[in-house]
């Protein structure tokens, strides 16, 4: 389903920074937050991405540099 204008809108000021998904009116609060998520790149049901495994991964790759 593609995004109307308001729902663009908000989507824009919170990918800015400038409000959050509270400060999103109730009746399009489910859409923004699905288009957030959705240009995010998230794509589980987890409203956080899990940082730690790209942090070892980069800790793993250090270990091969030449000291």
């Amino acid at each position: 389903m593609k995004p109307n204008t308001r729902i663009l809108n908000y989507t824009t000021l919170i990918q800015d920074g400038v409000l959050t998904l509270d400060d999103v009116p109730q009746d399009i609060k489910k859409e923004v937050t699905n288009w957030v998520r959705y240009l995010a790149g998230i794509k589980d049901e987890s409203m956080v991405k899990d940082d730690a495994a790209q942090v070892k991964k980069v800790d793993d790759n250090d270990s091969h540099s030449t000291h």
